[in-house]
């Protein structure tokens, strides 16, 4: 029954109750209560409470109650019944009961047992006091003279079965039955206190209906048990065990002797068939695995009617008192992320009557687990109700089996090599970013505002040799072999040997193992055909040649991105209203005593630790930081993730991303400023990842063969690090493994490693399900303001909106012309503030010595010998467009390139190998060398330490070579081939180190590209710029390698720039451009950019008079001899004279378009044609192209109207005009491009400017 209580009833039946409010009256009667209700009065005690109405209903609905007419009655038992149950409680004051009696009735007997006129009655009933009730009995209510009282129910129990012995019939007048009877009620009695006559208190007569079954350990033999049974029962008497045993069958009565008297034990039919199971243990014992099956199932062995005979309970207690208690076993697993089971164990518990009372939990290995499995499996077999091991009783439940199964898998998964990583793991979207949309193959993303590719897209530049990339078996990596004509001529030789020889496999010196024959025949075929393309000037695209084998992987999958390119994709809203920054921060415990934060770096880390607190409250996900290089970012970085981690010790890690070369840098600035330990480090990158990576054997196999998926590293890999170090190509490349982990904290620095939205390391850090990100760059905008999107995107996407939308709507202060995109600059500014943070050297660090620009350098005078061979390079240009003249020199930037080189290293083109010549030979024609020498005895005679950054690797083995033969000593190298790896005997950071250690006077060549950025070298304050970069800001990252904090003396930068009196060098011109762009990056928000070669106009840079007829204007003659991929330029130019803005789309891969022209809301999508037979008609093809490309291009610049146009130096045929009219193409044949050529100006010079939009180079040390 539902337990209500009164407020509750109350509620439920209020309705119940009568519109005319009748009263309730009480009657009692010998068969129970009766309650009636009518208007008229009645006989009976009135009723008035409201609840009544309500348990009445109740109390039918639970079988309590019957109705009658105007009312209903409830039988005495139903009532006791009642008032035993809780919910029933407040029927005795709702029903007016009386009170308990605090009398006893008192038994008498007449006659003997024997005797069929026995009888007991009930003589009276009587108080503590000796007094007696005198009243009349209706049913249990003893009503008295003045007051009323109710039996309790241990009275009423008892007065019901003397009533009932006193009418049994003539049948049950028999010596048995009253001495079961009188058993039954003695019981009764004696629960009801009552008192007995003289001889019902001396004829003790039992009747048990239960027994109680003792237990008793008698021996032992090896893992069985010998149990002793002793049944028993409420009350035995002395000596019922022995009488028991002493008879040879079980008697329906057995009378005792004791000194009080003669007890007799009546046995019920259910307890006798009990006893006679137990008589037929012979000495009641039991053993082996039939006391194992005794202990654990005794109804079993009893009997079907030993199931009301024992309680269960009682029997439990039984055998724990007799230390008969046995054990439970569970298999217990530990699995790792796949399922794998890491540990298996087995929870044994003890079990008790009242449930377990220990458990322990045993862990196996390999041996152990074998040996439970077998022992468990011969109990099964052998039909065992316990297995014994290790000392245990272990039961063997219903799940046995099943646990044999799971146990015998879980050893063969652990004999076999574990899955560590599974399909439905990786593809668990929950375990990444809310950024990641899924899980497939990422496409190109399409955004003018996207940097574009360098002119050369073909498969292989010009100074690339092509590579075969091969994937030995079972390895992690594969390996990229460069080859050449001569090593794939040698192959297919190889091959030929093998295939006569009967050979499947060969051995090839620049691959590890053996590759097949099949294999190395597709290698040759390949390459033959890239040489052809190649000689024929061909774009050659290796797609068509990629032959999938039998077993080859899947295209490989990525993690998509909403990349908020086109729309906004993803969103994490920061609230505008932001606190603000506390003046002081928390510093953290655990730097060092002898390390303190300057002002400025305390600032710092007030701010990033202001942003990181705002997470919840204003949603703030990242910051910026953009301080100038040199002010010590990284230990404000650091600090902040100290005092993270003294915060919560157990906070996810953080992870750190960085350009290989600065990493153990960081590392070694952990251990320079914190105590040891407080920042746990893991490094993740090179040679370290071996240990953490997955062998390919554990990755599910539809992840390899589905999914192209098959480098991860091992669950639970970042272990117990708190900071991970990693570098952005690691990140790109394990983007599941860093993915699926979440960061607390992770720093990208050098963020302009990810300023390209489209760039793949981009992708995968903004794909880290990280909770606050940080950029960290000295250069926050290098070229567009799509770098400051990007890093927006990054820290906080969405607050920028879409890459698209914010290209549209905002300009670089330098190129904002109107009053309404000033204004949006400032806007621009605005919404960035709160999270970006740049500090300048030269406004905080008011401590660091002055860094002073020696200008003497800049006017060094060009010699005889530079000014010659300026003069036959001007020459030799000019003549290479005469058919029977050979110049090196086919395209202005050519020349540029020759040019700069002789300002510093003249020699004659094509000599590029380095042979020494004495010095003051060499110094003759080479004033910069001359200058450098001259220099280097005066820093040396201050005992001062100089860097010199030069990019090519043939001026560094010349300076080399020049200062060890000056100085005898012999300067450091460090480039590209320098191993970054903090385990190589000679890193970067180790050399750079021993070079600060050695005192006094020392030289380093430094490549600015290389080692341009991430290092400290303040032991040197001197830094010589040999050769120029193309970007300020990549210069001044060079320079502040020394004049950073830390730096104790004044710092001397040299620019040795070669200048002549009548015409401005190519050096004059570059320090020209690279000043005023150094200028424009004053402003965060310009940034610099690389100098161009567009920036350079030739007659700029060559003597006067030499100029004239250095650039020749393009006439239909010279058009008509144009390859194809200078006529693509041509069309290029014709559209800028027009007014459009326009580039050149990539040589493979262009959609059918090769000039997108954009002007404003217009633009034309531009297919050319060349042919190089005079008057040939051309088909329809380039219509086809420009119309299937339109889609493509109009998605990438959604708001311009396009207009298709196809163009060619020769003529189109009918067809051609037909389609192009139907499909509203505009066709520009030789007609028209003569008349275009005519009314526009084009020089060559123009045309190759589109050409070589970008500097090529491949001897630069990178």
């Amino acid at each position: 029954m539902v337990e209500i209580g009164r407020d509750a009833l109350f509620s439920l039946f209020k309705k119940a109750e009568d519109s005319q409010n009748k009263s309730w009256r009480r009657q009692w009667s010998a068969a129970g209560i009766v309650l009636t209700q009518e208007a008229a009065q009645r006989p009976g005690d009135v009723c008035d409470d409201p609840l009544l109405c309500g348990y009445l209903t109740q109390l039918k609905d639970d079988g309590f109650a019957e109705e009658i007419d105007d009312g209903c009655m409830m039988s005495w038992d139903s009532l006791y019944t009642a008032l035993d149950q809780p919910a029933y409680q407040p029927l005795r004051d709702i029903l007016n009961l009386p009170v308990y009696t605090d009398t006893r009735p008192v038994l008498s007997s007449s006659h003997s047992l024997t005797d069929r006129d026995f009888s007991i009655a009930i003589a009276g009933w009587q108080r503590n006091d000796g007094t007696w009730f005198d009243g009349q009995l209706v049913g249990p209510l003893m009503d008295g003279d003045d007051r009323k009282f109710l039996m309790r129910p241990q009275h009423w129990a008892l007065f019901k079965e003397v009533v009932s012995f006193s009418r049994r019939s003539d049948g049950e007048r028999d010596d048995l039955v009253h001495r079961q009877t009188w058993g039954r009620i003695r019981k009764l009695a004696l629960e009801a206190g009552a008192l007995l006559d003289d001889f019902l208190y001396r004829s003790v007569v039992f009747t048990p209906e239960k027994l109680q079954i003792g237990l008793r350990r008698s021996d032992s033999v090896k893992d069985d048990r010998v149990i002793e049974v002793e049944p028993s029962f409420e009350g035995a008497p002395p000596g019922w065990i022995e009488t028991f045993d002493r008879a040879r069958e079980v008697r329906d009565r057995y009378d005792i002797v004791s000194p009080k008297g003669i007890v007799q034990i009546l046995v019920t039919p259910k307890v006798r068939t009990v006893l006679q199971e137990i008589k037929r243990l012979p000495g009641r014992q039991v053993a082996g695995s039939r006391a194992q099956a005794f202990l654990l199932n005794p109804y079993a062995a009893l009997g079907v009617d030993a199931v009301d005979v024992i309680e269960e309970s009682q029997f439990e207690r039984a055998r724990e008192d007799a230390g008969l208690d046995y054990e439970r076993f569970t298999p217990v697993f530990e699995r790792d992320a796949s399922g794998y089971p890491v540990r298996v164990g087995l929870l044994i518990e003890t079990a008790v009557s009242s449930g377990p009372t220990s458990s322990e939990t045993q862990w196996l290995d390999d041996i152990q687990l074998s040996a439970f499995i077998r022992a468990l499996h011969r109990a099964i077999a052998r039909g065992y109700q316990l297995v014994a091991w290790n000392g245990y009783d272990l039961v063997l439940q219903g799940e046995a089996e099943q646990y044999l199964k799971d146990l015998k898998e879980a050893l063969e998964r652990r004999q076999a090599p574990p899955m560590l990583v599974s399909y439905a793991q990786v593809h668990d979207l929950s375990a990444y970013s809310a950024r990641v949309e899924g899980i497939g193959v990422e496409k190109p993303y399409y955004s003018p505002y996207i940097a574009k590719k360098k002119e050369d897209d073909g498969w292989f530049p010009e100074n690339v040799l092509p590579v075969v990339v091969y994937t030995p078996k079972d390895a992690h990596e594969p390996i990229a072999i460069p080859t050449s004509k001569p090593a794939i001529e040698k192959l297919k030789e190889d091959v030929r040997s093998a295939e006569t020889e009967g050979k499947s496999k060969l051995k090839v010196s620049w691959l590890p193992d053996p590759i097949s024959v099949e294999e190395a025949k597709q290698v040759v075929e390949t390459f033959e055909d890239v040489f052809a393309n190649l000689k024929a000037g061909k774009p050659f695209d290796p797609g068509q040649y990629r032959r999938p084998a039998k077993d080859t992987l899947g295209a490989k999958k990525q993690l998509v991105l909403r990349a908020n390119i086109n729309t906004l994709e993803y969103e994490e809203m920061r609230r505008e209203a932001l606190k603000a920054v506390p003046p002081e921060p928390t510093l953290p415990k655990s730097i060092r005593p002898a390390y303190s934060l300057l002002p400025h770096q305390r600032a710092g880390l007030a701010w990033m630790q202001h942003l990181y607190s705002l997470q919840t409250d204003y949603q703030v996900r990242g910051a910026v930081l953009a301080d100038d290089m040199g002010l010590g970012k990284t230990l404000q970085l650091l600090a902040l993730m100290a005092w993270l981690l003294e915060c919560d010790p157990n906070m996810s890690p953080m992870l750190i991303v960085a350009p290989v070369s600065l990493l153990e840098n960081w590392a070694e600035e952990v251990n320079k400023f914190f105590v040891p330990g407080v920042l746990p480090l893991l490094t993740a990158y090179g040679d370290s990842l071996e240990s953490l990576r997955v062998p390919r054997p554990q990755i599910d196999e539809r992840l390899r063969m589905e999914d192209g998926l098959v480098k991860f590293l091992r669950p639970d890999w970042v272990g117990n690090a708190k900071l991970v170090l990693t570098t952005y190509e690691t990140l790109r490349d394990l983007e599941f493994s860093f993915a699926a982990q979440k960061w607390s904290l992770m720093v990208c620095d050098e963020a302009q490693r990810i300023k390209n939205p489209a760039a793949m390391v981009t992708r995968a850090a903004k794909k880290q399900n990280v909770a606050f990100k940080i950029a960290c760059t000295g250069t926050p905008v290098e070229n567009t303001l799509a770098d400051i999107w990007c890093l927006f995107d990054y820290v906080q996407p969405g607050l920028l909106g879409a890459l698209n939308d914010f290209g549209r709507r905002y300009r670089k202060p330098i190129e904002a012309k109107t009053d309404e995109e000033r204004a949006r600059v400032e806007e621009l500014r605005a919404r960035i503030a709160p999270q970006i943070l740049r500090r300048l050297k030269a406004d905080v660090a008011t401590d660091l010595p002055p860094k002073i620009i020696v200008k003497e350098c800049r006017e060094l005078p060009l010699s005889a010998v530079q000014r010659n061979l300026y003069a036959k390079a001007i020459e030799s240009f000019k003549k290479r467009g005469d058919r029977q003249y050979v110049s090196p020199f086919k395209n202005h930037l050519g020349l540029l390139h020759y040019l700069r080189l002789v300002c510093t290293d003249p020699r004659p083109h094509g000599l590029e190998v380095f042979k020494p010549e004495s010095p003051e030979q060499y110094c003759k024609k080479a004033p910069k060398l001359e200058w450098l020498l001259n220099q280097l005895h005066a820093i040396k005679a201050r005992g001062e330490k100089v860097i010199v950054f030069c990019e090519f690797r043939e001026i560094q083995r010349l300076l080399q070579h020049y200062i060890e033969t000056e100085f005898r000593a012999r300067p450091d190298i460090i480039n590209g081939d320098t191993s970054a790896s903090s385990s190589h005997r000679a890193s970067r950071q180790k050399r750079i180190k021993a070079f600060q250690q050695t005192p006094g006077f020392g030289v380093l060549i430094l490549s600015p590209v290389a080692v341009g950025f991430g290092v400290n070298i303040q032991a040197a304050n001197h830094v010589v710029h040999y050769t120029r970069t193309w970007n300020p800001a990549k210069e001044d990252q060079a320079t502040d390698r020394a004049y950073r904090i830390g730096q104790l003396k004044p710092v001397y930068v040299y620019y040795p720039v070669v200048c002549a009196e009548d015409f401005t060098t190519f050096d004059v011109k570059l320090d020209q451009l690279l000043t005023y762009k150094r200028g424009l990056a004053e402003d965060m928000l310009n940034g610099a950019g690389d100098v161009r070669p567009g920036d350079f106009n030739i007659a700029d840079v060559v003597p006067e008079g030499e100029g004239k007829d250095i650039d020749e204007r393009v006439t239909l003659e010279i058009a008509l001899r144009m390859g194809w991929q200078h006529f693509e330029c041509l069309a290029g130019v014709l559209c800028n004279k027009q007014g459009y803005d326009c580039y050149r789309t990539p040589g493979t891969s262009d959609n059918g378009i090769d000039i997108v022209a954009v002007s404003g809301r217009k633009g034309q999508l531009i297919q050319v044609k060349t042919s190089g037979t005079d008057g040939a008609m051309l088909g329809w093809e380039a219509v086809k192209d420009v119309v299937t490309g339109e889609a493509f291009y109009s998605r990438r610049h959604p708001d311009v109207d396009f207009e298709k146009v196809c163009m060619t130096n020769q003529f189109f045929n009918r067809q051609a005009k037909e389609n192009a009219e139907l499909n509203l193409v505009k066709l520009l044949d030789q007609s028209a491009l003569a008349v275009m050529l005519e009314k526009y100006e084009v020089t060559m010079l123009e045309v190759e400017r589109i050409l070589f939009a970008e500097w090529q180079q491949s001897d630069v040390a990178v």
